[in-house]
């Protein structure tokens, strides 16, 4: 059995106990409504921005397989940088970096651009409430990944969210 890059990052990030009686090592847990087929998604650039090398190649590793156009930026400075040279629909940010923090990257890109989604995700038990008032959501790094996924599906592709939402709706009757 071949799998692809994107079957893989959804078993390794969606599997969970099985509920289908499979015993092979393959389960089939259900994946996110937001990651089916009916979410076709356009190809969105998101930009994540982290001081961890290590969560920004975890990131370009699952929003590739997903479908997503992924830049990277290790502090708020480089950020920018990218911001300003390419186009951008959505940004991660971490809150805790060197330098420029992340409520002080997210003003900027802000003043620069004040329609795109600006999620936090950080790792800091404790923000500020002013931090909050700048970004669209907070979602905390240590969330499963499907969370922070679902989010940004939520923010970037509300026509498909509502579409989804509809059809639930009309199952439920």
């Amino acid at each position: 059995m071949t799998l692809s890059l994107s079957d893989l990052v959804r078993s390794l990030f969606f599997n969970g106990p099985r509920s289908n009686g499979n015993d092979n090592g393959l389960a089939h847990e259900r994946v996110p409504e937001a990651l089916s087929k009916k979410s076709s998604r356009i190809a969105k650039t998101v930009l994540f921005v982290d001081d961890e090398p290590a969560i920004l190649s975890m990131r370009r590793l699952v929003f590739e397989a997903l479908g997503y156009s992924v830049l990277t930026a290790i502090s708020g400075t480089e950020a920018l940088e990218t911001f300003g040279l390419h186009q951008v629909d959505a940004v991660v940010l971490d809150y805790l970096m060197p330098g420029m923090d992340g409520e002080e990257t997210a003003r900027r890109i802000h003043k620069l651009r004040s329609d795109i989604p600006i999620i936090l995700s950080s790792g800091c038990l404790t923000v500020p409430e002013r931090v909050l008032e700048v970004v669209t959501v907070a979602v905390e790094k240590a969330a499963r990944p499907e969370a922070l996924i679902e989010i940004l599906e939520q923010h970037l592709h509300p026509l498909v969210q509502s579409t989804l939402n509809g059809d639930r709706e009309a199952c439920a009757y």
